[in-house]
């Protein structure tokens, strides 16, 4: 009798062997190898797999198929930068500002190096 958390692990994996197109009878051989199943266990977690598929949201929804808005992901960018900032992390706030610059050149904006050396 498995438990819990290895049906779930089984379940994951057959829903991202579905999601890479894996055709259902290797799939059922590569379940049934892996945890030790029957085949018909197999065929069994994979239909509840592809259920778990249809019906779950993670698609991308309209908003993210569309172009993205550089004047949002800026605003983003500054909101975690003044967050990296607050909580001192150096290494987020050099990675956020260089986030920032690549940004702010999608929208034409040529920045000019402020370092002396450059």
């Amino acid at each position: 009798m498995a438990t819990q958390s290895e049906i779930q692990h089984r379940l994951s994996y057959a829903r991202a062997m579905i999601e890479r197109g894996v055709p259902d009878a290797s799939l059922a051989t590569l379940l049934s190898a892996r945890y030790f199943v029957s085949r018909s266990t197999a065929y069994e977690d994979m239909k509840t797999a592809h259920n778990d598929i249809m019906l779950s949201d993670d698609g991308p929804a309209t908003e993210d198929t569309e172009p993205g808005d550089p004047v949002a992901a800026l605003a983003m960018l500054q909101h975690r930068l003044e967050i990296s900032i607050a909580t001192g992390d150096d290494k987020q706030t050099c990675q956020l500002i260089k986030a920032m610059d690549t940004v702010k050149k999608w929208r034409g904006y040529n920045t000019q190096p402020v370092s002396p050396f450059a």
